[in-house]
């Protein structure tokens, strides 16, 4: 088995971050037909690949005699990594940042049949092909280079880390917001319904109440942000359990707002013309 020290692990979860991120951008760019920035962070990595990676490396090395041992244990090896990233995730921001409900074999959206043997081909020829050549350029690195070169990786990834959890948790509260309003508007919209005979004064304050929860929700929804846009927009199918109709809301707005930029950007139909 090859011993790596801590500077080249880390190497090898920063480069395969990176192809992650490159693999997964260009799967959802072509899927859904337009340039998708993939991944929790700003920056061209998902660290899940990274981890996932490692981990089918830690599982396979000693196993590399064996393709049927590397496919096994690399398979079942990351789909345990992508359970528990998936749940931790959800129980943080309240939301399916993947979610495979609509595949076939499937357990609970964090993962299904078809992603797990992805894992398990990709750990044969992660093993077998990509990671020799990897290993190779990691290993020929001057000790000064790999090292520099990690710490600023590192330090660039935990601020960008930062930033992303924000963004992520300060959706979830836009997204509480906005449920919470929705359940207040449909709420006072029945009273009104109810209290058709009831004095003016009555319905007065119903309607001045409907009018004060539509200004917040419009506030709410100007106050989406950059960050939390693109979040979004990275995860075109994410799910929430708890907040379904608000992301849903939320994500057309965004989309309209995106239409309606480049509208004015080319100008109208009209215009064009």
């Amino acid at each position: 088995m090859v011993h790596y020290t801590l500077t080249q692990w880390m190497c090898f979860f920063y480069l395969y971050s990176f192809a992650g991120w490159v693999i997964e951008s260009a799967i959802v760019s072509v899927s859904t037909g337009k340039l998708v920035n993939r991944g929790f962070l700003r920056s061209p990595m998902l660290p899940l690949y990274g981890s996932g990676a490692v981990l089918i490396l830690a599982i396979s090395i000693p196993l590399e005699a064996d393709p049927a041992a590397v496919y096994f244990g690399g398979m079942i090896g990351a789909t345990a990594l992508e359970y528990c990233t998936a749940a931790a995730m959800e129980s943080m921001f309240k939301m399916k940042y993947w979610d495979y409900t609509g595949q076939r074999f499937q357990f609970q959206g964090r993962i299904c049949l078809k992603s797990s043997l992805f894992w398990g081909v990709l750990s044969v020829v992660l093993t077998e092909y990509l990671h020799p050549p990897v290993e190779r350029f990691v290993l020929g690195l001057p000790a000064f280079t790999a090292a520099g070169s990690v710490f600023a990786v590192t330090a660039a990834a935990l601020a960008d880390a930062v930033f992303a959890v924000r963004a992520a948790l300060d959706l979830k509260k836009l997204l509480e917001r906005i449920t919470r309003i929705r359940a207040e508007l449909e709420t006072a919209s029945r009273q009104l319904l109810e209290q058709l005979g009831a004095p003016p004064e009555e319905a007065q304050a119903l309607r001045a109440r409907i009018d004060s929860l539509k200004d917040e929700l419009r506030l709410a929804f100007g106050r989406v942000g950059f960050l939390k846009s693109q979040l979004i927009k990275a995860h075109p199918h994410a799910s929430s359990r708890h907040f379904g109709a608000a992301l849903a809301e939320l994500r057309e707005r965004i989309e309209q707002r995106v239409q309606k930029a480049l509208d004015e950007q080319n100008g109208s139909p009209e215009e064009r013309k």
